[in-house]
């Protein structure tokens, strides 16, 4: 990772950051109204309110992308100027955070970025193969002036994930001119490494106020015992191969190991998921409209980052809703209905801009198709919770802890949050046992997008719970207290220690998908030079591996006019709506797409063509050219794979243009 790099990526989560902090301060604003004797907020409120500001501050600037038909993202000024705008408002009223404990904060940062962060930046780039190649082609498309990403086919993509997270690379990218994704995706991680302890400090701090350092450490620091057995590191980058237990996976059912790279839209929903936590108990406290609105608001931010985050965020607002039915019978406090009723309004209205469209398009559209190549692996619970190391007898105690509370307000939350995620886990293990599709969607309820949720609120209940042990050790000594806890944090941090010593490896060598520094991805190389030339309405055709076609669309947002992968059998673009993908099918089994470039080696360019980018793919010399230049053959072998299906209902190759 060069100097540069790295410095595009800082600016761009300090620029983030310092938007969102104005944007979350309003936020808090409406949840509290402008009492400055807000007893409950304080520093770790706030910064957990500046990653939820800054994701709405991206999605406004969303709205105005699609209102104005791809002109906000689509050049580079509108969001310097619209942050600008924020931050001179921060600057007026004067919202920054005052008595910041900057000693014990700084300590906390290098801990976080010794394990997390310095193994990707010391090897160049924490991007990888799988998801993250998606989302940066539906990032780039926004870039490029696209209304809404909606894939890499031509004329039959239309947009079905939620775009939340494509917005808020997008927004970083324009905040540092000259910066792109790869860039904006390391700042993520930063952001994210930062917002999953602030997470877990909230919550815990709903119960005791002084339990938010040591749930921020158990989140980030204890991991399981999967090294034990391993002999050393063996940090496992998929499931399928996993040799040693759930706790050396990078999609493991403990947070702990969401804090590696890449970023994704999970982990960041996750840290949303604890705003709209921390914002029931508020409204619980405060019961007015405007905390349920501002409940609703990071419910519905929520679901526009990750949609099995949103279900289980529509659980806890629910599990809000029966704990204060609850105190209302024991406090005589009269329940309010409506204020429940206005904060799920509140929520649908949010995640509506995104989910009311993808809902017409699935009932015009033949519903979804099942695009997941394979699901990861479904843990038996023992070996889930095993991954937890000493974080479940610490979470067990902590329990019992917040359970003799449960007559207070924020104990009696918690307690609610954490029934709801545990029937949510209930759930998850019943849909693989009896292996529920969902209608297609059965990452709804996978145990990768639920077991995170509840690893942290198990956090937060252990640093509850270190926090009683630390005070009942305190009263005979103040060493052997403070000893205790940092053996317990030193034990489990044994784990995360050796899985990041591995991770750099690994890395370093490329391997295991990590391909994203290597010499194909400077800024000299065809890829970059190519993508350069696109743009996301432009169809380009390659002539050699279907590799090439898909970095070509990460980087540029480009539609290909072929592609293949060995893991599926058709709908080879992933196209999410049956009559669409069908569509795609017939087009490609008969004329096929025409493209505007091709992509192809040098040494297999005709002359007389028109180069217009040229660069080493694989230390060979790449040419991109205008226009379409078809291999021989292709034709005929698209015939003889023409589908029945599309002789009946030809009417299908044209819909959706």
């Amino acid at each position: 990772m060069s100097v540069g790099f790295a410095a595009s990526a800082l600016a761009q989560a300090l620029l983030l950051f310092t938007a969102g902090w104005v944007t979350g301060n309003y936020l808090l604003e409406l949840a509290l109204g402008r009492r400055r004797e807000w007893e409950s907020i304080r520093l770790p409120e706030r910064a957990l309110a500046a990653v939820v500001g800054g994701v709405l501050f991206s999605l406004v600037l969303m709205l105005g992308h699609m209102a104005t038909g791809g002109r906000i993202f689509g050049n580079p000024w509108a969001v310097p100027i619209a942050a600008g705008v924020v931050v001179s408002v921060g600057f007026r009223r004067r919202l920054w955070p005052r008595s910041v404990p900057w000693v014990r904060v700084a300590a906390a940062g290098a801990i976080l970025f010794l394990i997390y962060v310095l193994p990707a930046a010391a090897a160049g780039s924490g991007a990888r193969t799988g998801d993250s190649p998606w989302h940066f082609g539906s990032t780039n498309q926004l870039l490029s002036g696209e209304p809404v990403p909606s894939g890499p086919a031509p004329e039959f993509g239309r947009n079905a994930y939620p775009w939340g997270f494509h917005a808020l690379l997008a927004t970083m990218v324009r905040l540092v001119p000259g910066s792109n994704v790869a860039s904006a995706h390391e700042a993520m991680h930063v952001l994210i490494v930062a917002a999953i302890p602030l997470s877990a400090a909230c919550l815990a701090r709903l119960i005791d106020r002084r339990a938010g350092w040591a749930a921020a450490a158990s989140v980030s620091l204890v991991g399981g015992f999967g090294w034990i057995s391993a002999g050393g590191p063996n940090f496992s980058l998929s499931p399928s191969r996993a040799a040693f237990g759930a706790d050396l996976v990078v999609a493991s059912p403990n947070s702990v190991y969401e804090l590696f790279p890449p970023a994704i839209p999970r982990e960041l929903g996750l840290a949303l998921l604890a705003a709209a936590g921390v914002l029931i108990g508020h409204t619980l406290k405060t019961r007015s409209k405007g905390a349920a609105v501002a409940t609703g608001v990071a419910v519905g931010a929520t679901g526009l980052m990750n949609v099995p985050l949103l279900a289980l965020a529509f659980l806890w607002l629910a599990a809000g809703a029966f704990a204060d039915r609850q105190g209302s019978r024991k406090r005589s406090i009269r329940w309010q209905p409506r204020i429940w009723l206005l904060a799920a309004t509140t929520a649908l209205a949010t995640v509506g801009v995104w989910l009311l469209p993808v809902a017409i398009s699935y009932v015009q559209l033949g519903g979804f198709l099942d695009v997941t190549p394979v699901l990861g692996v479904e843990w038996a619970l023992p070996s889930a919770f095993g991954s937890w190391g000493l974080l479940f007898p610490i979470a067990a105690i902590g329990a019992a802890v917040v359970f003799g509370k449960r007559a207070d307000l924020g104990p009696r939350v918690v307690i609610a949050l954490s029934l709801a995620t545990l029937i949510t886990v209930g759930l998850a293990d019943v849909r693989a046992r009896l292996d529920w599709t969902l209608g297609s969607n059965a990452t709804l309820l996978h145990q990768g997008r639920v077991w995170p949720a509840a690893h942290l609120v198990a956090a937060a209940l252990a640093g509850v719970a270190l926090t009683a042990i630390f005070d009942r050790l305190r009263a005979r000594s103040t060493r052997i207290a403070a000893g205790s806890v940092a053996l317990v944090m030193a034990v489990g941090s044994i784990s995360p220690v050796f899985a990041s010593i591995h991770l750099g490896r690994v890395i370093g060598r490329h391997e295991k998908g990590f391909i994203f520094s290597n010499d194909d991805f400077q800024r000299e190389a065809f890829v970059f030079q190519a993508s350069s030339v696109l743009r996301a309405r432009d169809v380009v055709r390659v002539q050699g591996p279907d590799l090439v076609g898909f970095l070509l669309f990460q980087f540029s947002g480009a539609r290909l006019a072929s592609y293949k992968d060995p893991r599926l059998d058709g709908n080879d673009l992933r196209i999410r709506y049956a009559d669409l993908a069908l569509a795609w099918e017939c087009r490609m089994a008969g004329s096929g797409f025409t493209a505007d470039y091709t992509a192809m080696p040098e040494t297999a360019a005709p002359s007389g063509v028109r180069v217009v980018a040229t660069g080493l793919f694989r230390d060979q010399p790449w040419v991109l050219v205008e226009g379409d230049l078809r291999a021989g053959g292709e034709g005929d072998v698209a015939r003889r794979r023409a589908r029945p299906e599309c002789d009946s209902d030809a009417s299908l190759a044209t819909r959706d243009r």
